[in-house]
């Protein structure tokens, strides 16, 4: 598993790879990635609106969880790490305040 990859779940679900590949305990934490205009409006800053597959797609941050690692299967569907910055500030808003 890639940090920043995205993949997508058994259920169509498209979620991002949050953790750092430094750590290895079986289980990743990831976020859903859902497109634009499915949901409530992406919040600026704590919601980072990231492109896969050629379309607009809202991470929400707040919605991360830890998944066991099985559950990322195949092929990641994009790599997001060139977003790390706008990532990495949604989660310091999250869990920082900052």
């Amino acid at each position: 598993m890639t940090q920043h990859c995205v993949y997508r779940l058994a259920g169509g679900l498209l979620v991002l790879d949050l953790q750092s590949d430094l750590v290895e305990v079986g289980s990743r934490v990831v976020a859903p990635l859902i497109p634009l205009g499915q949901g409530p409006a992406a919040i600026p800053r704590l919601e980072p609106v990231l492109e896969v597959d050629g379309a607009p797609h809202a991470l929400r941050t707040a919605e991360m969880a830890a998944i066991l690692e099985s559950q990322l299967q195949g092929p990641p569907v994009a790599d997001l790490g060139a977003h790390r910055y706008e990532i990495t500030r949604a989660l310091d808003l999250l869990l920082s305040g900052v």
